[in-house]
């Protein structure tokens, strides 16, 4: 195997230092590889070194403008979602729109353009990404459980039940689904379900203060 072939594996892995690695090597050499600088930002959004993986994804952005007189949804994608990571959500989402224009059939761009839209309360508009991104990829439980959310933060939490239930009644859900599915019993008024489904993931005082908060978020209704 190539040492970038190494650095995917890695990647994929879920070993997003090691490809660090590799790519920081390499770009020695060749430090005006778009696909170099896009793979570095992608990694450091993977291990959380925001400002890093924008660094990276300037310089790719404008290497492929330089070139090609245009920039590659990809990147694009990577720079939203870094700048969303550092608070920056109006320019995350511009990026975010221009990468979902161009990368229409990727679901990971459009649900993190619905992540855009959710942190600014545009509930309708990130509903609208997220089921586009449920309708790319039907078995992510990230972007049902987004999509559950967009309804339950909208105070809508019947709909946010709706989406959640029935991957739960399946045994399909995670931590996260679970809890949030418990938060949307729990603003119906219905504490027994929220206790019920939240206990499966928390520790007796983490359920405790659950159930404090619902019972206190109930009498301030």
């Amino acid at each position: 195997q190539s040492d970038r072939e190494l650095a995917e594996v890695a990647l994929v892995g879920g070993r997003p230092g090691s490809a660090i690695d590799i790519y920081r090597q390499q770009l020695e050499s060749r430090p005006d590889d778009v696909e170099l600088l896009y793979l570095l930002g992608v990694a450091y959004n993977q291990t959380g070194e925001f400002d890093l993986a924008l660094h990276f994804l300037d310089k790719a952005k404008a290497q492929d403008l330089a070139v090609k007189q245009h920039v590659r949804g990809d990147i694009l994608r990577e720079l939203g979602r870094a700048k969303l990571a550092l608070g920056d959500i109006r320019q995350a989402q511009r990026d975010l729109e221009s990468a979902a224009d161009l990368l229409p059939a990727s679901a990971e761009t459009v649900n993190s353009l619905g992540v855009s839209y959710a942190l600014q309360k545009e509930y309708g508009k990130a509903r609208e990404a997220f089921i586009a991104a449920l309708a790319i990829e039907p078995g992510s439980l990230e972007y049902r459980n987004n999509l559950a959310l967009g309804w339950i933060l909208a105070d809508q939490p019947q709909k946010g039940i709706d989406v959640l239930y029935p991957s739960y009644l399946r045994g399909s859900s995670t931590s996260k689904t679970r809890q949030n599915l418990a938060l949307a019993f729990a603003m119906k008024g219905d504490i027994e379900a929220a206790k019920t489904i939240a206990k499966q993931d928390l520790t007796k005082p983490e359920l405790e203060k659950n159930i404090a908060y619902y019972q206190q978020w109930e009498q301030e209704k």
